[in-house]
């Protein structure tokens, strides 16, 4: 299974880095596909515990919330078009369609698509590339930190219920791992002048961030009862179980270099 997890990873992180670097219609296609596949995933999940995705609605949905970040000229009319589309299918499918259906089917499409929506704001940023490799390094940094520390020296579990084999001590080394990764990529990328402390409060704030959105697919996973999310990915799973604490971090990488440097 390792062999699998490096060789996925020797043959992804080359074709991710050049989809970022060339940005553009690569950058927009890569998150809008991301969304996309991700949300399959976590409607795959509802059907597994018996619930009835609303594809239509939930897609359409996923698309307004990731974009708008490009325009938010449309996004009420949109939403308005939703809320009247869910409308029709709740009376025409009544008494099969129920309550939970919908709240479900839509929490899914709003949490992917307000998560990777801070794709596309940090495209225009300046220095968007070495930005969203940052954000990557931090999750990768946190899950790796994480991984070995738990497996060398991890006795006390974090989140039994959601994840056994996390722990405490998994949970600092995750920690320790991205702030040193934090302070590493600032020492060699000169992208702009900030302070160190906001370098390692942004090291720690993301793996907090990262251990977060992993515990929240966990939670998913958990209540769905499925192991994974899929297996698109080999060795890794599916995109959720591969991107879920990404997703989290985007939004706090986006907004330090908006407010920070």
């Amino acid at each position: 299974m390792l062999k699998v997890r490096i060789f996925s990873a020797v043959i992804g992180i080359p074709l991710l880095l050049s989809i970022l670097y060339l940005g553009a219609y690569y950058w927009w296609g890569f998150f809008i596909l991301l969304g996309i596949i991700a949300l399959f995933e976590y409607y795959r999940m509802m059907s597994v515990k018996g619930y009835s995705p609303q594809y239509i609605p939930g897609y359409l949905l996923l698309l307004i919330i990731m974009l708008q970040a490009a325009d938010t000229s449309y996004l009420l009319p949109a939403l308005l078009l939703i809320m009247l589309l869910m409308a029709i299918f709740l009376i025409l499918g009544y008494p099969g369609l129920n309550i939970s259906d919908i709240a479900l089917s839509f929490y899914g499409a709003f949490y992917l698509g307000f998560f990777i929506s801070f794709a596309f704001r940090i495209y225009y940023l300046d220095d968007r590339f070495w930005i969203m490799v940052l954000a990557f390094l931090l999750t990768w940094a946190s899950d790796t930190g994480g991984y070995f520390a738990g497996r060398f020296w991890g006795h006390k579990t974090l989140a039994p219920e959601l994840s056994p084999k996390k722990t405490r001590e998994g949970a600092v080394g995750a920690v320790l791992l991205s702030m040193m990764v934090s302070a590493l990529f600032f020492s060699i990328i000169e992208i702009t002048s900030t302070n160190f402390a906001y370098v390692l409060i942004l090291g720690l704030s993301a793996s907090i961030m990262a251990q977060i959105g992993d515990l929240m697919i966990s939670a998913m996973k958990r209540y769905f009862g499925v192991k994974d999310s899929g297996k698109i990915i080999p060795g890794h799973g599916g995109v959720l179980d591969r991107f879920d604490s990404f997703l989290m971090v985007l939004p706090l990488v986006y907004y330090f270099f908006l407010y920070c440097v």
